[in-house]
């Protein structure tokens, strides 16, 4: 009856893994609305700052900055790849390294150099 019990006691455990899965997985899902909410707030702000800066660009002012300085042929480029510190995120970190080295190859055939800032401790490990 040994091999019931034990049994018995991995299935316990097992229920008890997915109940905490579970949990992490809905803390997870609000944390993410929580950041994509803060996100599309801020979407009209930055739009409203783009004309805003654009408009002054545009007003004739005999000021001359090298942010507002319209550039032609772009020789440098770079990629910013964002993934987590931790795990627990599925196949995400993953996905965007993937993603990342796939869009570096088509950057590198229209541009000289091609410079990857890379942050998060999954992606500087990957990396």
């Amino acid at each position: 009856m040994a091999n019931a019990r034990a049994l018995d006691k991995r299935r316990k455990s097992v229920r008890n893994i997915r109940k905490i899965t579970r949990t992490m997985e809905l803390i997870a899902t609000a944390r993410f609305k929580k950041a994509m909410d803060r996100a599309v707030a801020a979407t009209a702000y930055t739009t409203r700052i783009t004309e805003v800066v654009r408009d002054l660009a545009n007003a004739g002012l005999e000021f001359s900055h090298p942010l507002l300085d319209e550039h032609s042929e772009p020789s440098r480029v770079t990629l910013l790849v964002l993934t987590s510190n931790r795990g627990l995120c599925g196949g995400y970190n993953g996905a965007v390294q993937r993603i990342a080295l796939a869009h570096r190859e088509t950057l590198q055939e229209s541009y000289q150099d091609v410079q990857i800032d890379v942050s998060g401790k999954r992606g500087i490990g990957g990396f």
